[in-house]
């Protein structure tokens, strides 16, 4: 089965935890099989599933064509963060004007 896509993220208040949005609740629940630090709370919302803080996570940020973007302060720790998604999030190459770029991590929508 592929992995099922990410509609979108947010960061949660309460608990304070980054948390991807799936399509559907079995979408949700297969991720979180596959992701051994995701979990869902049943309180909330069945097509959330919520992560650990990530290490040397600066801001979230909503991205051109309705990506969510994370903003790391290294490229191992943006690339230590799309590892736990299963490589589901984007990380695009450096280039001359924007250096660094391999900072961050987006979710949700395609680029265009």
């Amino acid at each position: 089965m592929r992995p099922p896509t990410i509609v979108t993220s947010f960061i949660s208040l309460q608990p304070l935890e980054p948390v991807l949005v799936f399509n559907a609740a079995d979408d949700a629940a297969y991720f979180q099989t596959h992701c051994r630090q995701g979990r869902i709370l049943y309180d909330q919302n069945p097509r959330w599933v919520f992560l650990p803080m990530p290490e040397g996570l600066l801001r979230v940020r909503t991205a051109r064509f309705g990506d969510v973007c994370y903003e790391f302060d290294s490229h191992r720790h943006a690339s230590q963060f799309n590892e736990s998604i299963k490589g589901l999030g984007r990380i695009l190459q450096n280039t001359r004007e924007k250096p660094v770029w391999d900072r961050s991590v987006y979710v949700g929508k395609s680029t265009k």
